[in-house]
């Protein structure tokens, strides 16, 4: 349900008028209020009310977007959370993840800080631990402006570099797409350093994606990297049978490679995309249609990236629309999520990667 942030206090009696008082929330909280978290820790604690989540950039209330206030979802009775600080070389668990699936058909939301060096070890050790038995479905933290702060927490307090795992007993149905088209490629990631792409086909990075862009689109050859080409030509990790990986360059630095906001795999295919409106506004509404088999439908959790917000802009509109037009064909349950730096998805059908400019919907089933 989406809450106004009026108070710590008040938020705090609105829950537990809610939900039973040992119920552990997943607070989605937009970044206008990160000012306010210390004192919502503090009477959390002094309440006994557990919960966790993330700070966000925009969230996602049915069809309409706010940009103000939280989401707030009451997980399941048997639901279990482990957290973890992450860096580029280790995965700190805060307390030690579970083995197994307890149920033999869980589901995990995953959230981490968009901004943290250890993303892909830390989806790595999730996936060795439970593989395809499991859906899983998330978001990249973050502030709008990518300031550096913490921005995943408990009512402890925020974890620094932090990521979450939360496992919820029920099964669910995980879709990934994000209307992005391979145009030039593949070329080779000879040479890359977690985001960084160093070498592209053997030649600095840099150069080399700048002259591709010259034969797609001469005028754009000398523009900005970020947001111009960001949004126009983003890079893709080309995947068989799945939707490609697509990483946006946010620079292209000094030593002429490109920086991405995420990790990009040495000797990976690399493709350049392009995208319209109509092609992204398509795709969040295919990725919503393909879980329509779903039945006993008991919440619908949306990841929608932030970049494509900002691509479309008036149209995001348009695509929420789309997205609960479709939603209501085989359910009455509204969509609940976030704006979010980085999605997360996972299906039987395609390993767990951490995405850009892509929208990720999770529809969850009756719960055990």
């Amino acid at each position: 349900m989406y809450l106004p942030f009026t108070s710590a206090d008040n938020l705090l009696d609105q829950l537990s008028a809610t939900q039973p008082e040992d119920t552990l929330w997943l607070l989605l909280i937009s970044d206008r209020h990160t000012s306010e978290l210390p004192s919502l820790f503090q009477a959390a604690c002094a309440r006994s009310v557990r919960f966790c989540g993330g700070i966000f950039p925009g969230l996602i209330d049915g069809a309409q977007r706010r940009d103000e206030g939280l989401i707030a979802i009451p997980l399941a009775n048997q639901t279990r959370l482990t957290a973890a600080s992450l860096t580029r070389d280790d995965v700190d668990w805060l307390t030690p993840p579970p083995t197994s699936p307890q149920y033999g058909a869980d589901s995990a939301l995953l959230f981490v800080d968009c901004q943290s060096l250890g993303i892909t070890n830390f989806l790595a050790e999730i996936y060795d631990l439970y593989g395809t038995r499991v859906n899983y479905a998330g978001a990249g933290a973050g502030h709008h402006d990518l300031r550096l702060d913490p921005v995943i927490y408990t009512e402890s307090g925020f974890i620094q570099h932090g990521g979450l795992l939360i496992l919820i007993p029920g099964h669910s149905t995980v879709n990934v797409k994000h209307g992005w088209r391979r145009v030039a490629g593949p070329f080779i990631a000879t040479r890359t350093k977690g985001n960084v792409i160093q070498e592209l086909n053997w030649e600095p990075a840099g150069t080399f994606y700048r002259t591709q862009i010259g034969l797609l689109a001469p005028e754009l050859k000398n523009s900005p990297i970020f947001p111009d080409l960001n949004t126009t030509f983003p890079l893709s990790i080309g995947k068989q049978a799945a939707e490609d990986v697509v990483r946006g360059p946010m620079e292209i630095n000094e030593a002429d490679e490109i920086v991405s906001l995420s990790d990009v795999p040495e000797n990976s295919a690399i493709y350049i995309s392009q995208g319209d409106k109509d092609s992204l506004l398509s795709a969040a509404r295919h990725a919503v249609i393909e879980c329509g088999g779903s039945t006993d439908v008991t919440a619908c959790f949306i990841s929608d990236c932030y970049s494509r917000a900002l691509m479309l802009g008036d149209e995001l509109a348009t695509e929420l629309r789309l997205v609960d037009e479709a939603l209501k064909h085989f359910t009455d349950i509204p969509a609940q999520g976030v704006l979010a730096l980085g999605e997360i998805c996972g299906t039987g059908r395609s390993s767990l990667e951490f995405y850009n400019k892509t929208f990720v919907i999770a529809v969850t089933h009756g719960q055990h």
